[in-house]
Parts: structure tokens; sequence; C-alpha cells
């Protein structure tokens, strides 16, 4: 689906808890080619494959691969995407280590909280995340606040992990929030129990609303397609940290 143009929003035909709980990537067209946002659940990479050639493009096409963070869900396609596009894998120096195999990633808590929805997929992703584990890939660049990738503004966002990064793209008034703000199962910044620091977490939420946004893309659930500026000001005005 195209949520902006040569923005596309990229998820599996058939989504739920076991492709990484509504997990979403994000493929942009742009005069520095390609760029991907995440690469989704699936390892083979099949849906992220189907989207390049629908659009008239090759692998080859794809000249960058943008990390947000190192949680699995968002880890699955992009040693196959690696190894047939040789394009470059960006990421924050504090999640390089999870996605390249060297560091587990953080648990994440499983008591019950506010935010109870969320519950079931952390349950299920504890309970077979050692059987599930990303291919790992190095990556070949590490990014920062303010580094750009062609026309995508890095922005760093931590909270959700250490390393986590969202993405601008000011031409089209775009942003890419990975699990920095999530709309599945319910609109929030990142899912509650899965915050490692929920003071930053907060406070990166309340950064992006400063932005002049109107489309969202997020890590999991459906897109914002307009007035997303109003819609991150109004969560983060919720913020008691």
């Amino acid at each position: 689906m195209e949520i902006a143009p040569g923005v596309h929003d990229l998820t599996p035909p058939q989504r739920g808890y076991f492709k990484g709980g509504f997990v979403h990537a994000f493929l942009i067209e742009s005069d520095h080619g390609l760029i991907l946002i995440d690469t989704l659940f699936d390892a083979d990479a099949q849906v992220i494959l189907n989207q390049i050639r629908a659009l008239g493009k090759n692998v080859t096409d794809l000249k960058h691969i943008v990390m947000t963070h190192g949680h699995r869900a968002h880890l699955g396609g992009l040693a196959t995407l690696k190894q047939l596009s040789g394009a470059p894998i960006y990421s924050h120096a504090w999640e390089a280590d999870i996605i390249s195999g060297d560091r587990q990633q953080q648990g994440v808590s499983l008591r019950p909280m506010k935010g109870i929805e969320v519950y079931p997929i952390l349950l299920i992703g504890t309970l077979v995340g050692p059987f599930s584990q990303h291919k790992p890939c190095a990556v070949d660049k590490l990014i920062d606040e303010g580094d750009m990738i062609g026309p995508l503004q890095t922005l760093y966002t931590p909270g959700h992990t250490p390393g986590h990064l969202a993405f601008y793209l000011p031409e089209h008034k775009a942003l890419f929030t990975g699990d920095a703000f999530v709309t599945w199962p319910l609109i929030c910044p990142g899912w509650p129990n899965a915050m490692l620091n929920e003071k930053q977490t907060w406070a990166s939420l309340r950064r992006l609303a400063e932005l002049d946004v109107n489309v969202i893309g997020v890590g999991h659930g459906d897109p914002i397609t307009q007035n997303g500026a109003a819609v991150l000001r109004e969560l983060a005005a919720r913020g008691t940290v």
C-alpha cells in the first residue's frame, strides 16, 4: 500500500501474532535508490521481494537497509536481502551487536500491567523466542541522530530499546517510528510491557510529536495516513513521566 508518494507500507498477507505482531516495514523510492526500513519477520523476505518486483524494480535496486532496532520481528528478512542486494545495513551502535548475533536482545516484562492487550504477544514471543532467532547479519554503517540516508533523516528515539531509531522524510511529512509508537493492539508509545526505559520512551514520543508530520508508518499496526502530528500530540499529552 502506498501511504505517500513513493512510500510503500509492507506487511505479510496473513498478519497476526505469529508474523511478529502485525509487524510492518516500509520501502521508499528515492533518487538514491530503494530504501528499506526494517525487514519483517519471515526469513525469506518474500513479501519485500514481491513488492520490489511489483514496482518494476530488481532487488539490486535496493541500495539501503535501515533498522529501527534489534528485535526479532523486524530482522527476519535481513540476511536474505543483504545477500541478494548487497545493500549496506544501517543501525545504531547499541543495536548492532544484537543484529550481528553477538548479543541476545534484552528481555521484556511478562508481568501484567496497563496495556494488558499486549500481554499475549509478549508471552508468545518469550516462549518461542529461543526457537525463532533471526539469521545474524553484520551491520555495515552505524548511524545516530541527524545522519542522512538519502532523503531520510535519522532520529534517536531510545526507550523501547537503548539504540532505537526513527526516521523522518520531510519531503512527504512522513515519519517512521519503529516501536517508539505503534497502533496495534492499542495506540501507544511502544508496547507498555516492552519498554526498557519508560521515561526515555515518553521523552522520545514528545520529541516526535514536535515534528511536522502527516503520515506515520509504525512498527506494529496500521499506518496513520493523515493528521499524524495531532495523533502524536494527543498521545504525548498523556505522558506522566
